[in-house]
């Protein structure tokens, strides 16, 4: 079972230590928050891929033209609205994953690129975040550029 995420602000819930926005959740009635701002109210946030998440200012001052606006996806099957790309989408022809990623304003395949949670951008598949050093880095079998340590997939493949 998930826990419900709460906050006890005191403000109005504009930055990360309000433990709701933290968790890319909007705030609820059991929150202790006044005249709340927090940006993810009135967002189902459980059907946002987490780069549209991460961009949550940028989805909220989207018109209802640019949601609608189509974009060709990569594999040239199709051509999908952004609203369905704010989370993965399924290619009806071939069945390959993609979504829409603010960091690079384009459609990405998903088996590709991944949106890092903690950098907070999207990256190339064969990047990964170092724990050591809370950087990403190139090289999936190689050590981290910037401290060295090595790749959770080292030794691997």
């Amino acid at each position: 079972m998930e826990t419900k995420t709460t906050c006890n602000c005191k403000g109005q819930c504009k930055n990360n230590r309000c433990a709701c926005r933290k968790n890319r959740q909007p705030c609820s009635e059991e929150c202790k928050c006044k005249n709340c701002q927090n940006p993810y109210n009135g967002v189902d946030v459980e059907v946002m891929h987490i780069c549209s998440l991460d961009a949550i200012e940028k989805y909220k001052k989207l018109t209802e033209k640019q949601l609608n606006k189509q974009y060709e996806l990569p594999c040239g099957c199709e051509q999908v609205a952004l609203k369905d790309l704010l989370d993965e989408y399924a290619c009806s022809e071939c069945s390959e994953l993609y979504y829409y990623s603010f960091c690079w304003n384009s459609v990405e395949q998903d088996s590709c690129t991944w949106h890092c949670e903690v950098c907070k951008t999207c990256k190339d598949w064969r990047e990964w975040h170092c724990n050591n050093c809370n950087k990403c880095t190139y090289g999936i079998t190689l050590p981290c550029d910037g401290c060295g340590a090595a790749s959770p997939s080292a030794g691997r493949l």
